[in-house]
C-alpha cells in the first residue's frame, strides 16, 4: 500500500522536460507526424529520470490509434538506439549522415513510446550514485510504472488509449513485471485505469533453464561439431555457463566448452543472427566504444553483442553522440560523464535476476485476460526459437488452452513470413486468442532489424488480436 500511495502522490507533482522535437538533424522533409522527447522524473528525491522518444502515429487522427510502449533488453540496452533507430522507428541514419525514412516503421499502426530503461541506459540517469550499484528487476518495474503514470500526466490525451507493451530479449523480464504492477495499480480507487490490452515479446529471456539452451540449435545449423554438442550436453550447457559467469565462478570445464564452441562458430558469425554479415568498413563510432570495468551481465552482453546491417550500429552510435542531435532531442541535459552507448553503461545490475523464471507470471497475466504473443527470429542462437516454442507449448498445456490454428506457415507479401500457432479457450472467453507463438523466417535476435516487413505484419496482427495471415494472396 505504501508504494501505491507514493506513486499516486508522486505523479501529482512530478515534472518533466518533455518538448516537441522541431526536427532531427538530417531529417527528411515532409514529415507528417509529431515527435517528442525528454525526461520523466521517476524519483525526485534521488534525482532519477528516464529518457524517452515518442513518435505519434502517421495518421490524420493519432488518438484513434493505440499507444505502444517498447523496451529493449540487456539488461541495460537502449530502446532509443536499438528499438527506434535500428528496428522500427521512423528513421535510420544513412551512409551520408542524413536520416532516411523507414518504410516499415511501427508508427504506421500505432503511437510509439521508446523508453531508455533502467537508469544508466543511454541518456537516463540518477543523481544518486548509489542507485547504480545494485539495481534489479523489481526497481526497474517500479520505475517503469512511475514513468508511465507520469508520462500520461504529460500527455493526458493518451489516457484513454489502448496500451500495448512490447519488447525483446531481457524485456522478457521487464515487460511482464511492469504489466503485473500496472494491473495492481489499476485496482486502486479514484484513479483512471490504464487500458493494458496485450503483450508481445520477441526472442524473450523467460527461464534460464530453457530459454538460452542453444546446443541442439547450433548443431542443427552446422555451427558446432558433434563432439561439442555432446560436451554441451554432458559437461556444461548454456544456462550453467551463464550462471557461473555472472557469479565469477567459471569452472575450467565450462570455460573449455564455451571456448571450443566459440572457435567453431568463429568470430565472423554473430550469435544473435547466424546470417548477419559483418561491417567491413572502419567507423569513427569506435571512439564511442566504452572502456573500463563494467558489470558481469553487461560484459556478457558485450561478448555476444548485436552486429549491424552491416554497419548501422556504428552510424547510430555516431548519430546519437552528435551534440546537435542531443540538443534537438532535449537529451543529455545534465552532461553525463560518459558517451551514449547501446548497452554498456555505469549500471551494475543484480546478477541473481538473470535466473528468475517468468513463466508463472506470464501464466498469471493470461489468466487475468491479457493476451500474449511470443515471437522468434529463427536465426538467433542467443534465445533460439526452439526454446521459446517449448515455453509456449508449456503455457498452453498448463493453462489448458486449445489450439485455434494448426501449426503452419504465415505469409507476408506473398512470401512465407514464418510459422505460427494460436491458442485460446480460456474459461469465459472461449473465442479469444490468448497465446500466439510465431517464428520469423530469416530474422535475427532483433526481428524488425533484419526482417522489417515481416515484423510490421506481425505487429499489425498483434494489435488487432487476429491470427497471422495464412494465405499468400
Amino acid at each position: 500500500m505504501a508504494f501505491w500511495f507514493f506513486v499516486l502522490i508522486f505523479s501529482f507533482y512530478s515534472k518533466s522536460s518533455a518538448e516537441v522535437i522541431t526536427a532531427l538533424p538530417g531529417q527528411p522533409t515532409n514529415v507528417s507526424f509529431k515527435q517528442f522527447s525528454g525526461y520523466i522524473t521517476t524519483d525526485a528525491q534521488h534525482g532519477r529520470a528516464l529518457f524517452y522518444y515518442f513518435v505519434e502515429a502517421k495518421s490524420a487522427s493519432p488518438l484513434s490509434r493505440p499507444l505502444t510502449l517498447w523496451l529493449n533488453g540487456g539488461p541495460g540496452c537502449s530502446s532509443l538506439g536499438s528499438g527506434a533507430f535500428m528496428e522500427h522507428g521512423p528513421f535510420q541514419p544513412g551512409d551520408n549522415g542524413l536520416l532516411v525514412k523507414n518504410g516499415y516503421s511501427w508508427n504506421l499502426e500505432s503511437n510509439m513510446l521508446y523508453v531508455e530503461s533502467p537508469i544508466g541506459v543511454g541518456f537516463s540517469y540518477s543523481n544518486t550514485s548509489s542507485d547504480y550499484l545494485r539495481w534489479n528487476d523489481t526497481q526497474t518495474a517500479k520505475d517503469n510504472l512511475r514513468f508511465l503514470i507520469n508520462w500520461l500526466e504529460e500527455f493526458p490525451n493518451y489516457k484513454d488509449s489502448d496500451l500495448f507493451l512490447t519488447g525483446e530479449s531481457y524485456a522478457g523480464h521487464y515487460i511482464p513485471q511492469l504489466a503485473a504492477l500496472l494491473m495492481e495499480y489499476n485496482k486502486n480507487p479514484n484513479i483512471k485505469p490504464i487500458k493494458l490490452r496485450a503483450i508481445a515479446l520477441g526472442n524473450p529471456l523467460l527461464d534460464l533453464d530453457i530459454s538460452v539452451q542453444a546446443g541442439e540449435y547450433l548443431w542443427s545449423h552446422g555451427a558446432i561439431s558433434d563432439e561439442t554438442l555432446m560436451l554441451k550436453k554432458t559437461v556444461c550447457n548454456d544456462s550453467k555457463y551463464l550462471r557461473e559467469y555472472v557469479h565469477g565462478k567459471l569452472s575450467q570445464g565450462c570455460k573449455e566448452v564455451f571456448n571450443r564452441a566459440s572457435d567453431e562458430i568463429s568470430a565472423d558469425v554473430a550469435y544473435d543472427g547466424l546470417l548477419l554479415p559483418n561491417c567491413l568498413s572502419s567507423s569513427s563510432a569506435e571512439q564511442f566504444r566504452p572502456k573500463g570495468k563494467h558489470g558481469k551481465i553487461h560484459a556478457m552482453v558485450a561478448s555476444r553483442g548485436t552486429r549491424g546491417d552491416p554497419c548501422l550500429v556504428g552510424r547510430v552510435l555516431t548519430y546519437l553522440n552528435n551534440p546537435q542531435v542531443q540538443k534537438a532531442m532535449h537529451a543529455n541535459t545534465t552532461r553525463l560523464p560518459f558517451s551514449w552507448n547501446f548497452c554498456l553503461g555505469p549500471l551494475e545490475y543484480q546478477e541473481d535476476n538473470l535466473d528468475m523464471n517468468l513463466i508463472p507470471l506470464i501464466s498469471d497475466l493470461i489468466r487475468a485476460g491479457i493476451p500474449i504473443m511470443l515471437y522468434s527470429g529463427d536465426q538467433d542462437s542467443k534465445i533460439p526459437l526452439t526454446q521459446t516454442r517449448i515455453i509456449a507449448n508449456k503455457l498452453a498445456k498448463d493453462l489448458k488452452l486449445s489450439p485455434f490454428t494448426k501449426y503452419g506457415t504465415w505469409h507476408n507479401k506473398k512470401q512465407v513470413g514464418g510459422w505460427s500457432q494460436s491458442f485460446g479457450g480460456l474459461k469465459d472467453r472461449k473465442n479469444v486468442t490468448f497465446l500466439t507463438y510465431a517464428t520469423v523466417r530469416g530474422a535475427a535476435h532483433e526481428v524488425p532489424f533484419t526482417s522489417p516487413s515481416q515484423a510490421l505484419t506481425l505487429f499489425r496482427s498483434f494489435l488487432s488480436g487476429t491470427p497471422l495471415p495464412r494465405s499468400s494472396a
